[in-house]
């Protein structure tokens, strides 16, 4: 192959890499939105409800809720970083 079929091809699946890459954080901001809307019922949730099983229950919830929203902010972060300032590797 010619060296500018070769770039062309690279730059083909480059781009294709860009396009997943965005893809893929519109789909992690959609998820992400849902969390705090479920976060923010849950939160109000607690506040209402007296101590006891289920008040631990929910707060059980936030937690796990609270954990998926902060890898998926990483991951976002992670993604835009690559984004923004593409390796040359």
């Amino acid at each position: 192959m010619k060296t500018k079929k070769l770039l062309a091809r690279l730059a083909g699946f480059l781009s294709a890499d860009q396009t997943a890459q965005r893809e893929e954080l519109k789909s992690i901001r959609k998820v992400l939105k849902k969390l705090k809307a479920k976060e923010r019922d849950l939160t109000a949730r607690l506040e209402q409800t007296p101590p006891g099983d289920e008040h631990e229950e929910i707060a059980q919830k936030l937690q796990v809720i609270y954990a998926q929203r902060r890898k998926g902010v990483e991951r976002v972060r992670e993604l835009k970083g690559r984004t923004q300032n593409p390796s040359p590797s």
